[in-house]
């Protein structure tokens, strides 16, 4: 005669339910046990992997935290330095005096440039005079041992 058709899934309930009873009775032998020598927590082998586990996970997280911190913000988003420099230039053709941007390089000195409305050699390197006489204006600026003044009042530049 064959055998009857069993259900393997109630089988593997019933077996846990067992494992369970038997678990909580373990566990509370176990507490028994630890309640009359408490140096068997420690003992206990699945305690105390259990702690060091934890504890290497936290230790973990803590370098990770640190090493986080000590990185330089936006450190993937290196960009090459700048070679170029903006300067602000005013034409000091009496006809002219427009104000226009050119690029050059950072040590550029060869003043004066070209106008690009005009058409002269009558560039001048410009910048804001904040003077009571000038009262912010762009003017046409004089260097003089290394220091820059305003041409128009004579007032010292850059000095905030």
């Amino acid at each position: 005669m064959p055998a009857p058709n069993r259900n393997q899934w109630v089988d593997l309930l019933e077996a846990a339910k067992e494992r369970k009873e038997n678990a909580r009775e373990q566990f509370r032998d176990w507490m028994g046990a630890v309640r009359e020598e408490p140096s068997l927590i420690w003992q206990t082998p699945v305690v105390r992997y259990g702690v060091y586990s934890i504890g290497g996970l936290m230790l973990l997280l803590f370098v990770n935290t640190g090493i986080n911190a000590m990185a330089p913000a936006g450190g993937k988003r290196v960009e090459p330095r700048a070679t170029t420099a903006l300067f602000d230039v005013v034409c000091y053709n009496s006809s002219c005096g427009r104000h226009f941007v050119i690029e050059r390089k950072f040590r550029f000195r060869r003043f004066p440039v070209t106008c690009p409305y005009c058409k002269e050699d009558t560039g001048h390197r410009a910048a804001r005079c904040n003077s009571q006489q000038c009262h912010g204006k762009l003017v046409v600026t004089a260097v003089e041992d290394d220091t820059i003044y305003c041409s128009e009042c004579g007032a010292r530049l850059g000095d905030e």
